[in-house]
């Protein structure tokens, strides 16, 4: 195992306004081929936290590292350059291109021949969009347009994927398959990070949890820890508060 974790922020805060931080001082780390899930209430700094590592949010203070390179001031395409890709919750996907043309697009950051190879493969693993190449983006279902959006972030083969909400807006049994295909490519050797609202479905697929509160980390632990633990549940992730039986 590398010395260097695969991602990792010491004191990161970020946010869009400098005196008013979202993201207060954030130490968190990822090994390389983990599957770390970012829980936390709504309005805790999820998103924000990991837009920030991204490049997409300011951040005002500490460091974003990427392996052993400090990343913090690098615009988000040199960031997806050196395999670092972000996958947004919305306006993730070209709707008025086609399938091919979405993928070929995030292409064009490769040398011009592996381009072609990159997008035959990631089709390949997503049997659904390969059927339909052609296809517009914006006649595909939710949640086939989450799988074009992480296709694309693909393309680049990054060594580490950050995923916000993947499973928002999906029906449970569109939501488990988006799952289910990301614990695939994490098995591939595929570092990831994701942020859920879906505790339960991203626990499941998770080597290990972190949850945040007001922008700060408040607790971490093995993803079955965290799902089991009732107290984590009821006072973190908003979980009813269980009555004492008498």
């Amino acid at each position: 195992m590398s010395a260097f974790p695969a991602l990792a922020t010491q004191g990161l805060v970020a946010g869009y306004e400098r005196d008013l931080p979202i993201v207060r001082g954030i130490d968190f780390a990822v090994a390389k081929g983990e599957l770390v899930v970012v829980l936390g209430p709504n309005g805790a700094g999820k998103s924000t936290f990991v837009k920030a590592i991204a490049g997409i949010v300011p951040v005002f203070g500490g460091k974003a590292l990427f392996g052993q390179e400090d990343v913090t001031a690098l615009a988000a395409h040199e960031k997806i350059a050196r395999g670092l890709a972000f996958v947004p919750q919305t306006e993730n996907i070209f709707a008025t291109l086609t399938i091919a043309e979405n993928l070929s697009l995030a292409a064009d950051i490769l040398p011009k021949p592996a381009r072609r190879e990159r997008v035959e493969k990631v089709l390949s693993m997503f049997p659904d969009l390969a059927r339909r190449p052609k296809l517009r983006a914006g006649q595909l279902s939710g949640g086939q347009r989450q799988m074009l959006a992480v296709g694309r972030a693909l393309v680049v083969e990054p060594s580490v994927l950050i995923l916000d909400e993947p499973s928002a807006g999906l029906s449970p049994r569109i939501a488990g398959e988006v799952f289910a295909r990301l614990k695939a490519i994490n098995a591939s050797g595929v570092t990831i990070v994701l942020v859920e609202q879906n505790v339960k479905a991203a626990l499941a697929i998770a080597h290990r949890g972190v949850i945040l509160v007001e922008g700060r980390l408040r607790h971490e632990g093995p993803a079955a820890s965290l799902a089991a633990d009732p107290i984590i549940a009821e006072l973190y992730l908003g979980a009813p508060r269980r009555e004492a039986r008498t």
